[in-house]
């Protein structure tokens, strides 16, 4: 109701409702093909990835304004959004400001936050047992017992066209902005607007030190540690022994093929924000 009274505020009447998954990827898309300039999305990082996919796939220049109401909501944070207070992102709608973000792409998959393999996807495909808790608590409860239990990937990563890196690594995380999981700072130099993606590869280590570095990636000092690389690329490509299971904006997908093509689509997307945005 609060967000429904925010937009009818602005002027903003015509809502649409969600029934199934995939709804917000046709809905946007249809949206902009019919010659809407904003889609207000409602939702968290999973709900913004698939309008963002359906405004690429319309090849109509839509804007996206999210407003939070997801689990994790870290997307808006990289623009310096207001995405909990609707009568702020309403205001935000009813004008004509936006910025250019970047997209990756896993694949063929677009994504607009982040895309990972490894304890990360896992962490995610298990926090339906948790769905009593909000935010980074659904995250955190969902990967203190797999710290111990998850088995590592084997893998060989080469980026922009350098040597191959191959090792046992517990995540490897294609960021386009900052943070993941409510709060993580997973890349925290991220940013939605430089035309790269930043690929964060944790090495495998015993269950003790994963906790430290799990417990590390919350403020974001887990990159300066010797088991974690950092590096800023235009593409990439993981090849691994079987097909791993990939989080892409909060949505999960098996690969159908033992290879992840990680890319940028610079200034990709439109997103809404105020007259001055601020910084990340």
């Amino acid at each position: 109701p609060a967000v429904r009274r925010a937009l009818a505020a602005v002027g903003i009447h015509d809502i649409r409702i969600t029934r199934s998954p995939g709804d917000e990827r046709r809905l946007a898309a249809e949206a902009a093909a019919a010659g809407i300039e904003t889609i207000v999305a409602l939702g968290g990082d999973g709900t913004w990835g698939n309008v963002a996919r359906g405004i690429l796939e319309s090849g109509i220049d839509a804007r996206l304004v999210p407003i939070a109401a997801g689990t994790g909501n870290d997307f808006p944070h990289a623009l310096g959004l207001p995405a909990s207070d609707p009568a702020a992102m309403a205001t935000i709608a009813a004008g004509a400001h936006a910025v250019r973000v970047d997209l990756g792409r896993a694949n063929d998959v677009p994504f607009l936050n982040v895309a990972g393999v490894g304890l990360e996807a896992a962490v995610l495909e298990a926090t339906g047992r948790y769905r009593l808790l909000s935010g980074s608590l659904v995250y955190v409860a969902a990967a203190l017992p797999l710290l111990r239990s998850f088995a590592p990937l084997r893998a060989s990563v080469s980026m922009d066209g350098g040597p191959p890196r191959a090792g046992t690594w517990l995540a490897i995380v294609a960021s386009n902005g900052p943070r993941f999981g409510g709060g993580f700072r997973v890349a925290p130099g991220a940013s939605v607007t430089d035309g790269r993606l930043d690929l964060v590869s944790v090495r495998d280590a015993r269950p003790a030190r994963r906790l430290q570095l799990f417990v590390r990636a919350r403020l974001g000092s887990h990159v300066s540690q010797p088991e974690v690389a950092l590096d800023r690329i235009a593409r990439a490509r993981l090849e691994f022994d079987s097909p791993p299971l990939v989080d892409a904006d909060g949505e999960l997908h098996r690969l159908d093929r033992p290879e992840l093509d990680l890319s940028v689509l610079p200034d990709a997307l439109r997103v809404g924000v105020g007259e001055q945005p601020a910084s990340r």
